[in-house]
């Protein structure tokens, strides 16, 4: 006969305060022909980077996500040109500044630039997650210890542990066009991080 086993799931929560906003701009520019409508999305995409950094945004925290290429059609079908984009991911590490870093970013390409996400964050999740998981474990625990008192049983060696998760909660996404960001205010409030652990023991 196998040894007797327990085998339950755990859930923790911890909560962090979040230090970084991360966003995800996007910069297109129409034009006739292929070419310059990259030339003309580069351009634009140069002008955002550079005002980014002018406001302390450093280079490691501006990176290029895709770039694409799609043509442009009216109601009839008809071709009528062509529009590049490029996305960015950009990390901002001071929450009191996202609003102007936006504001200074559409007012320099106008509605070149769209922002299709604002997302709270926290850059080092390490310290967070470990209580998570401390919360999930001593979850398991209690409730292994719970069915192996109703089984007659008593709870002994852990044989197995999987983590099935440690993710933060997503905070809502934004979409936004560039004359909505003036002055856009950040609340930083708190984040949980929630960690989730299966876990087998073996009963005695």
């Amino acid at each position: 006969m196998g040894k007797q086993s327990v085998t339950v799931i755990g859930s923790g929560t911890a909560s962090v305060s979040p230090d970084v906003v991360r966003l995800d701009l996007r910069v297109g520019h129409e034009a006739p022909e292929v070419a310059s409508a990259l030339s003309g999305a580069a351009a634009q995409v140069a002008t955002v980077g550079s005002l980014l950094r002018e406001h302390g945004v450093a280079d490691g925290d501006i990176r290029t996500i895709d770039t694409n290429v799609h043509q442009r059609f009216d109601n009839t079908g008809g071709a009528v040109g062509f529009t590049a984009e490029q996305r960015l991911g950009v990390v901002v590490r001071d929450l009191d500044l996202v609003g102007t870093i936006l504001e200074a970013a559409a007012s320099g390409v106008g509605n070149a630039l769209l922002v299709d996400g604002v997302r709270l964050d926290v850059a080092d999740r390490s310290g967070g997650l470990r209580r998570a998981r401390d919360a999930a474990f001593a979850d398991a625990k209690d409730k292994a210890e719970q069915y192996a008192a109703l089984s007659g049983s008593d709870l002994g060696e852990v044989l197995e542990v999987a983590e099935s998760g440690a993710v933060p909660v997503p905070m809502p996404r934004m979409a936004l066009a560039a004359r909505d960001t003036a002055a856009m205010p950040m609340e930083g409030g708190d984040l949980e991080l929630h960690a989730t652990v299966t876990i087998r023991w073996r009963l005695g």
